[in-house]
Parts: C-alpha cells; sequence; structure tokens
C-alpha cells in the first residue's frame, strides 16, 4: 500500500485521462482540418451500397443484386489521379488501378452519419471515374482521437454480362429544333 509522508493511505486525486475527447481543442483540430481539406482539396461524391442479404451468393459471399444510393452525399478529400495503365476493352478496364482519398473523418461522420461502407462507390468529378471503396483506415491523431479517414479504392467496373452495377450517366441534352 503507497502512504502519503503523514502515514495516510494515498488517494489519487481526479481522473487519469490526460485528454478528454470532447476538448474544444480537438475540435479545434478538426476545424482546422476540415477547411483545409475544403479549400485545397476537391469535392467526392459519395454512393452508399445497400446489400440485399436474399441475393447473397452462397459459395462467393457476395451479393450480385446489391444497389447503390442514386443520391450522392458531396464529401471533400485529397487524391492523386492516375494514369490509366492498360488499354480499355469489350469487357471495360481490366486494371489493378487504386487510389488513396484522404478525408476529415469528423467531417464525413457529420456528412453520412457513420464511416463509410465496404464496397460503396465513390465518383471523382475532376475526370469523372468511379470507384468502390475496398478499405478504410483512420489516420493522423491528435489528443487521442482520429482526424483523418483514409480511403483505399480500387477502379469500379461495372458488368457488362449482366448490367448490374452499371453507373447511370447524365443524358445529354436534346437538341432544339427551329
Amino acid at each position: 500500500m503507497i502512504r502519503n509522508c503523514d502515514g495516510s493511505p494515498f488517494q489519487v486525486l481526479g481522473s487519469i485521462q490526460q485528454f478528454d475527447p470532447n476538448s474544444p481543442a480537438h475540435n479545434l483540430f478538426n476545424f482546422w482540418d476540415q477547411e483545409v481539406i475544403k479549400q485545397g482539396g476537391t469535392p467526392l461524391f459519395y454512393y452508399e451500397v445497400f446489400v440485399q442479404y436474399q441475393t447473397i451468393d452462397k459459395l462467393y459471399l457476395e451479393d450480385r443484386g446489391k444497389l447503390w444510393s442514386p443520391i450522392a452525399v458531396q464529401l471533400y478529400g485529397y487524391y492523386e489521379p492516375i494514369e490509366q495503365q492498360n488499354p480499355s476493352t469489350a469487357f471495360g478496364i481490366d486494371a489493378p488501378d487504386e487510389v488513396i482519398f484522404e478525408l476529415n473523418y469528423k467531417a464525413v461522420l457529420g456528412a453520412i452519419g457513420h464511416p463509410p461502407k465496404l464496397g460503396s462507390r465513390m465518383n471523382t468529378p475532376h475526370r469523372n471515374e468511379n470507384w468502390v471503396v475496398v478499405d478504410r483506415r483512420l489516420k493522423e491523431f491528435k489528443l487521442w482521437g482520429a482526424v483523418r479517414l483514409e480511403l483505399q479504392c480500387a477502379r469500379f467496373q461495372e458488368d457488362a454480362s449482366t448490367g448490374e452495377g452499371n453507373v447511370p450517366q447524365p443524358q445529354e441534352p436534346s437538341p432544339i429544333s427551329f
């Protein structure tokens, strides 16, 4: 037993927690990071995936009839566009292209209410490319809280044989005849 100098038992005063996750200092890091990403980053469009449990393949444990939300949630993030390495074929681009998006974690939670789901689609308006989220991890911790979210994405490939997973394309306006 640990005792004080006067012989009384030692008692801990208060909490041993060093950083409060709801402290104004942590919120300051989040607001600062969110503004930096919004000013220097690019808008990204997030389409959430919805898995239908009745169409899950028993062998491969994947949903062939999954749906994506038709309404995009706009997020801001950093990424480095990559050049296409392989030529396009009749079946689409068959390349192991990957890209990493960096976003503010608290801004993402505020926009969609939860961390992005694996299998969801990201659209980059800069080159109008579609990506599918394959991994997510927290990055850059300040005061015991995560500031950044890193999404690892692979190129989204539409299914040419069944037509599933087609990305809706905006329709061209019809020409006006006079």
